[in-house]
């Protein structure tokens, strides 16, 4: 066997524009813990939301922003949720949250008939800390997001880390909003992961139970399955001592969202990040995040089991009941890999995350996001590819709110969402922080970027190897096969042509088909002796995607075709060729006396068709 492959590795397409969505208008200020939501109603709308602390210029704290976009993430209008201080409409003095001065942990999420939720916590700060304890809370807009219609709070003693889900199966229990949130039931129950729903379009919310059942839950995520089942991952810590368990669980619930009928630990042990990674001067902890699609249930998360931080997927098709073994998302483990997140339709498992891989070993001045798309429901993923277009350093903007104020802070999470033929993440980023200055803390341009993410195609033919590299013109025998090694480096599964040319003419073709992040063989049989006799480069390519595009082809040189029975390549068939045909005659590739030139018509034994061919040709020259 013959090969030559790429002497370099495959370059990846830089990403689409990074967009600003909130502008740079003043006051100018930071913009953390982005999430998103992807109208399916209607897919050009999208709403994005965040830590918003525009209000800090005027002396108070930071609040739901609330961003909208009418062109699939183009351009967008940016205000706040009503009710913040100051807001004098009649939207904001008629809502709950009207007298509260600070809310936090902003989370969308979007039903089928484009009523958009927007989950969080809503609480009152003094000069110096909280003086009311913190409730969770979720508001509605209707009219695709267009239209603010009411916020309601949700019961639960010093809330925190709230998630959203909404059902969208189309089935008994479709428009059901789910939240899981970390609270305490009683001013003496234990702190932990409980869960509520509202039937009536949030309107109201159910008294909020455990999940899981032995509150052991912490930092949650949701999701809804297509069959309408309810599944929320935490962190376990001991409900008493608050002791990390290290695993990470995930309850499902039914009927509804009414029954807990399982919890299982789908990651055991886990290895959490519990600190910022190294490089880092941030605070940074491992949240799960869930997302769920007809093909199975996706758990992403930070994991510090190899020294560092990557991003790791386990994933269910059982109903939660089986769990995969972790499998790392990120392609290149040197740097940190952290706050991943993630979201799934029909198999499609897109995952984001921040990357410090550009910067120098042990520091982290050069932070990004980076992306890996599955096509075939989390089983192998995408290379990554690079998100933003500029890196920026991590460790410039203090906090300026309560609590812990001073301190670095980047959030606690970034999000994604996707519609057809698009992905979105969302996240901080600090490249224009020091665009504003504070004289108390100052750089606080913290930014929140979005980017619309298409497919993208990447196939490449990267090794070729032939059974041999000659045969004989005109002499009726076995095929050449050539076999090509093809990478899809592509976000996408793809189906592709590898064509196969000596010199300039082509001699074969095949089709074939490899998911995103894939690698195989595609084999091509060839009839060599069809060409005229002469030195030939072969060339392999793969041609793939809408627009027939190629990556160049991988070369295999020379290939000699001789002139019929010319074993010793002298122009003319002689005694000695036919001599060395009968020396070889009953031999095959492992025989002592084996001689793949004496194979004239390339069947893996010399016979007396190869003695007969060369006497057929006796006395001939070139």
């Amino acid at each position: 066997m013959y090969s030559q492959s790429l002497a370099s590795g495959v370059t990846l397409p830089q990403s689409s524009s990074n967009v600003e969505i909130a502008g740079e208008a003043s006051p100018d200020r930071q913009r953390v813990e982005p999430t998103v939501a992807v109208d399916p109603h209607n897919s050009s709308i999208i709403v994005a939301g965040a830590q918003d602390l525009r209000l800090k210029a005027v002396g108070e704290h930071r609040w739901h922003g609330y961003y909208r976009s009418t062109d699939k993430g183009q351009t967008w209008t940016s205000n706040l949720l009503p009710g913040y201080p100051g807001d004098t409409s009649p939207q904001g003095v008629a809502s709950a949250l009207h007298g509260s001065n600070t809310t936090s942990d902003p989370v969308l999420a979007f039903d089928r008939a484009g009523n958009l939720y927007y989950a969080g916590l809503v609480l009152n700060f003094s000069t110096t800390s909280a003086i009311v304890p913190s409730v969770a809370f979720v508001a509605k807009y209707v009219n695709d997001g267009g239209t603010y219609a009411g916020v309601t709070l949700v019961q639960g003693i010093s809330a925190d880390k709230e998630w959203i889900a909404v059902d969208t199966t189309g089935g008994p229990n479709d428009g059901n909003v789910y939240l899981a949130y970390d609270a305490a039931l009683t001013p003496t129950s234990n702190f932990a992961t409980v869960f509520a729903r509202s039937t009536d379009g949030g309107k109201t919310f159910s008294a909020p139970f455990y999940a899981p059942t032995d509150q052991t839950g912490g930092l949650p995520g949701v999701t809804v399955d297509s069959a309408g089942n309810v599944y929320v991952s935490s962190d376990a810590f001991d409900p008493v001592t608050g002791v990390a368990l290290n695993y990470t669980q995930v309850s499902k619930i039914t009927n509804g969202g009414t029954t807990v009928v399982q919890n299982v630990r789908a990651v055991n042990p886990a290895h959490w990040l519990f600190n910022s990674p190294q490089g880092g001067s941030f605070r940074a902890f491992t949240i799960p995040q869930i997302a769920s699609d007809s093909q199975g249930v996706y758990l992403v998360w930070d994991d510090v089991r190899l020294g560092n931080a990557n991003v790791y997927l386990t994933r269910s098709t059982d109903g939660g009941i089986t769990w995969t073994p972790p499998l790392r998302v990120n392609d290149v483990v040197s740097g940190q890999h952290f706050f991943p997140t993630v979201t799934a339709s029909g198999g499609t498992v897109a995952v984001a995350w921040y990357d410090s891989r550009l910067s120098s070993p042990g520091t982290m001045t050069a932070l990004d996001v980076f992306f890996a798309q599955s096509t075939d429901a989390g089983v192998t993923f995408s290379p990554s590819y690079r998100v933003t277009s500029v890196s920026f350093n991590p460790n410039i903007v203090k906090r300026t709110d309560l609590p812990n104020t001073n301190s670095i802070f980047m959030g606690d999470y970034i999000g994604i969402s996707s519609g057809p033929g698009f992905s979105y993440p969302i996240w901080t980023d600090n490249r224009n922080a020091c665009d504003t200055l504070d004289p108390t803390y100052g750089c606080v341009d913290q930014d929140v970027f979005t980017a619309a993410l298409t497919p993208i195609h990447n196939v490449t033919a990267t090794r070729m190897s032939v059974s041999r590299s000659f045969d004989y013109n005109s002499v009726p025998s076995n095929p050449i096969i050539v076999n090509v090694t093809v990478a899809n480096t592509g976000t996408v599964s793809e189906t592709f042509t590898v064509n196969l040319a000596a010199n300039s003419t082509i001699v074969a073709s095949r089709s074939a088909t490899l998911t995103a992040g894939a690698t195989n063989l595609v084999s091509l049989s060839w009839h060599a002796e069809l060409l005229p006799r002469g030195n030939y480069t072969l060339f392999a390519s793969a041609v793939y995607g809408p627009s027939n595009l190629s990556n160049g082809a991988v070369t295999y040189g020379p290939f000699t075709i001789f002139f019929p029975g010319d074993l010793d390549r002298d122009c003319r068939v002689d005694i000695v060729d036919v001599a060395t045909v009968a020396f070889a005659f009953g031999s095959t590739p492992s025989s002592p006396n084996w001689n793949p030139y004496a194979d004239l018509n390339n069947d893996g034994t010399v016979n007396i068709v190869d003695v007969a061919t060369a006497a057929f040709h006796f006395g001939q020259t070139c």
